[in-house]
């Protein structure tokens, strides 16, 4: 059985609330006020996931732990979301991984964070929400489940994802076991079938090296052969793309769930859709070893 214990966070000049569940050897620790985001997931000491040296002290976009991604992933055509004719801005990724949650629960079964509009949600997605966060710990696998609720009058629409950074010897060592149905560098254009054995190398003349993958199976999992350790994904019917993404001479690699693509929210039968009133939940898990 987990347990949780309470501290703080603090390099860089900052310092933040920390909250920790641990179970044996494993350890997860989130920060209510960075995005509501996971951090730190250790076993025996050992740190499987990546955080970024000052950017995640920064009030830049979080570019490490595990980022959550509403009410889009990555960045629509053009910037903006079209609404009832009316452009909105909206930056990569959505706005749920740059504000301060709420604690709603925190004890030795779960950590559970609430987030709901304000000034600044409004003026990028006129929509009435309630997104529910909720991290459990036992043995080697956190459990992730984001819950979505439609707090307004009408229809509410978006996409979930996560953004996991899992630390890594180097690009070069990882192995990916994952079944797809495609496999592709771009969401828009023909999506070629995914190979049998799926990989992500460095691009030349690009920092970033990227693979968008449809029709993904339960679970996805990668190893580090230069140390054996492996990280295992998995996750319910909700998701079904995946994304594997790295930056040249960073020691991690991100394995995504993710349930809609960059522009999914301009495009008809691409997105969620919540009537008043209800609500779905997004799950899925990390295992290590």
């Amino acid at each position: 059985m987990s347990t949780l214990q309470k501290g703080t966070y603090e390099k860089h000049g900052v310092r933040y609330a920390a909250l920790t569940l641990t179970d044996g050897d494993c350890a997860l620790t989130v920060i209510p006020e960075k995005g509501g985001m996971a951090t730190s997931f250790t076993k025996n000491g050992v740190e499987y996931l990546w955080l970024r040296d000052g950017n995640f002290e920064s009030t830049d976009r979080p570019r490490c732990g595990i980022p959550i991604l509403f009410p889009s992933c990555s960045k629509p055509d053009g910037g903006v979301h079209i609404f009832d004719g009316t452009a909105y801005p909206m930056e990569v990724h959505g706005f749920a991984d740059l504000l301060p949650w709420q604690v709603a629960k925190a004890d030795d079964s779960a950590i559970e964070l609430t987030l709901a509009p304000n000034g600044l949600t409004k003026f990028v997605y006129p929509f009435d929400f309630k997104l529910t966060m909720r991290y459990t710990l036992k043995g080697a696998r956190a459990g992730l489940a984001l819950t979505v609720e439609n707090t307004g009058s009408k229809t509410l629409p978006y996409s979930v994802g996560f953004h996991p950074y899992f630390a890594v010897s180097k690009l070069e060592n990882v192995v990916f076991d994952i079944t797809a149905a495609t496999c592709s560098e771009d969401a828009k254009g023909p999506q070629p079938a995914a190979p049998a054995q799926i990989t992500l190398t460095k691009k030349p003349g690009s920092a970033d090296s990227i693979r968008l993958l449809t029709g993904v199976q339960d679970p996805m999992k990668l190893t580090d052969t230069a140390d054996g350790r492996t990280v295992t994904v998995d996750f319910d019917d909700n998701f079904g793309k995946g994304v594997l993404w790295q930056q040249d001479a960073e020691r991690f690699v991100c394995m995504e769930p993710w349930n809609g693509w960059a522009n999914s929210l301009n495009e008809a039968g691409r997105h969620e859709e919540l009537a008043p009133g209800a609500q779905k939940t997004f799950a899925w898990g990390v295992t290590v070893s």
